[in-house]
Order: C-alpha cells, then sequence, then structure tokens
C-alpha cells in the first residue's frame, strides 16, 4: 500500500503559494487512491492547536504503515528524521517529494545536514534536472544505497479556472508579475521602471509600495487575487520569473535558489495562459526552452527587445505550447508521472 503523511495547515497561510503546490499534491494522492496517515487538510488558527495537531498525525502514522508499504512525504515537514526512522522500523520505504531545500531558501541547514537529511528517505523527487545533479554532487545515496532521484520537472497546479485567450489581445504591451512583493526578494521591483521603454508591469500581490518605485505611472497595481480568479482574468502577454535587487542579474541568495529551484509562479503563469520571460541562468530556463513556453534573457533590459523582435506567429507558437502544459498541470500529470517512477523503482529493488 501507499500512504501519504497529511500536513496540517495554518489558517494565515492557506493561501500561500507553498501551501497550494502542498494540497495539489496532496488532492492528486487522493486521486490515485493513496491513504492519509491522519486527518486530511487540517487547518488550525491557534498555533498550540496546530503543534498537538501535527504531533498527533506523527504519532499516528506507525498505526497504518506495515512492512512493504510507501509512505510519501513533502519535505520540509516537522520531526522528519523521526519519520523516517519510524517507517523503516516497520520494514517500510520513504519517498519523499521536495519542495525546498532549506540549506538554499532558509539557511537553517548546512549543505551537509540536508544531505544527511535525504539519505534518510529511498527516493527522492526533486524539482529540476539542476537539482537533481546537485543532489548527487554533494552526496545523495538514499537510505537503501540505491540513490533513486525522480524529476518532476514542474510543479502542477490543479484548478477548474480557464485561461483567457492571450493570442486575441497580442501586444497588449504588459508584462505580469505576481507572488509575495516583500522588498526583501522583490527589490528590483523599485529599480525596473527606469528600464522600461514599450510595457507596462501588471503587479498582482501584496506589499508592493508604488509610491516609492522609480517611474510608478509604468505600474498597474492589481492587489492580491486567490489563484481561480487570477488563472481566470489575469492580464498581460507574458509571466515574469525574476528574485533579487539587481536589473541585470537574479543576485543575492534569492538568485542563488532560483538556480536550482521550481518557482510555484511558472505554473501559475502557464495556467494564466501566460508565455514566461525568465532569467537565463534560472534552474527552469531549460524547461521553458525545451518546450518553448518563453524567452530567457540575461537581463531585464532585453524585454524591451521582446516586443521589436517577436513576432505575432512566434507568439502565438509559445501560447499554443503553454496551453499544453497547462492542460497537465491541471490534471496532476507532472506529480501522477513521477510518483509512479519514484515507486516503480522502489519495487524493482
Amino acid at each position: 500500500m501507499i500512504y501519504y503523511l497529511p500536513k496540517n495547515y495554518k489558517f494565515k497561510r492557506i493561501n500561500d503559494a507553498g501551501s497550494k503546490a502542498r494540497i495539489d499534491i496532496e488532492r492528486t494522492m487522493d486521486l490515485l487512491g493513496y491513504i492519509p496517515t491522519g486527518k486530511h487538510k487540517a487547518i488550525s488558527k491557534n498555533r498550540l492547536i496546530h503543534f498537538i495537531q501535527t504531533l498527533i498525525t506523527v504519532v499516528q502514522m506507525p498505526m497504518y504503515i506495515k512492512k512493504g508499504d510507501i509512505l510519501i512525504l513533502q519535505y520540509p515537514v516537522k520531526y522528519y528524521r523521526l519519520l523516517c526512522f519510524l517507517v523503516h522500523l516497520r520494514k517500510a520505504e520513504v519517498i519523499t517529494i521536495i519542495h525546498d531545500l532549506e540549506c538554499f531558501r532558509k539557511k537553517r541547514n548546512s549543505v551537509r545536514k540536508e544531505i544527511e537529511l535525504m539519505n534518510m528517505s529511498d527516493a527522492i523527487i526533486c524539482h529540476n534536472p539542476t537539482m537533481n545533479k546537485w543532489l548527487c554532487d554533494n552526496g545523495f545515496k538514499g537510505y537503501n544505497g540505491k540513490g533513486i532521484l525522480v524529476t518532476l520537472n514542474v510543479f502542477d497546479f490543479l484548478s477548474d479556472s480557464q485561461c483567457t485567450d492571450k493570442q486575441k489581445r497580442w501586444p497588449s504591451h504588459s508584462i505580469t508579475y505576481a507572488g509575495q512583493l516583500a522588498p526583501i526578494k522583490n527589490k528590483f521591483l523599485y529599480e525596473i521602471g527606469s528600464y522600461i521603454e514599450n510595457y507596462t508591469m501588471n503587479v498582482y500581490g501584496k506589499g508592493f509600495d508604488k509610491s516609492i518605485a522609480t517611474c510608478p505611472e509604468k505600474f498597474d497595481i492589481k492587489g492580491f487575487m486567490l489563484p481561480d480568479k487570477l488563472i481566470s482574468c489575469a492580464e498581460g502577454d507574458f509571466g515574469l520569473v525574476w528574485d533579487g535587487g539587481d536589473i541585470n542579474s537574479c543576485d543575492g541568495n534569492w538568485g542563488e535558489y532560483l538556480k536550482i529551484n521550481t518557482p510555484h509562479k511558472v505554473s501559475l503563469y502557464i495556467r494564466c495562459g501566460l508565455p514566461i520571460i525568465i532569467w537565463r541562468k534560472a534552474a527552469m530556463a531549460q524547461f521553458v526552452e525545451e518546450n518553448e513556453i518563453g524567452i530567457c534573457v540575461d537581463s531585464l533590459k532585453d524585454i524591451n527587445n521582446i516586443y521589436k523582435n517577436i513576432t505575432k506567429d512566434e507568439y502565438v507558437k509559445m501560447c499554443d505550447n503553454v496551453l499544453r502544459i497547462s492542460y497537465r498541470l491541471s490534471e496532476g500529470w507532472y506529480c501522477k508521472t513521477a510518483i509512479s517512477e519514484a515507486s516503480s523503482r522502489l519495487k524493482e529493488l
């Protein structure tokens, strides 16, 4: 049997991108017939209740697991080391789906500690080929010593909402940027106005202060929208994937993380029907190029040239490819494929 550990969600974070990704994976596992080892999608408003619910979920887990079973964990997760230990004590196996690597994102772990934790798992589902290589290069072998690594490629994005036809409005001369807009991660937004020549920026989210941005007239602040609504009404020609404070490259810790990470906003833009503009050194640049769903740039200054050089036919082709990938995301195709491969490889041992 295949089981998964359900997450206990904090009420104030239920609409975050991180929660959306985890909830969608849980929904996909439900569709596959996998069994949660505890209360499904528990939501708590109180910190103490959240702690107690999480602890109960961990304590209850071994009651479900038997010899030869598989437990799927979404990482990071509290008590990860203990959970893996308990599963192996029951002669069962662990598949870990990575959402974030703490040694990059929040610097909570050293690389050595992160790999030690990953080696508690029998198989890993990681974001993309770059992360796959990083895990191998830094010593991932797996609990069983087989080093089973499966690449997800992109996060699914379940929603019944349908996007508008972007081809009919080309060119609207507008770029969409969506997400958490804290200056620490998105400082470039305050500088990009000086370099915009032939388009405007549609900004979706909370935390951006247009009044202190250069050339504020270049921004159209749309505010925060829940994913289902954003999919159905997002405006613009492209969705931008960029982090940090520099116009010419994605700098700092956020830029380094973009070199290995698969941002959830890539999936959001695809579901919105938006071709993607992404930093050429980002890990997801390869996926964008191979699937012909957008354009890779070295600098944000290059966006002006996109409107000068791209033809209507080229844009229509990108949009068609985006819709093809969007359908897969809406069906949980990437998650289903990755879990199927990981579980099959474990059964072959």
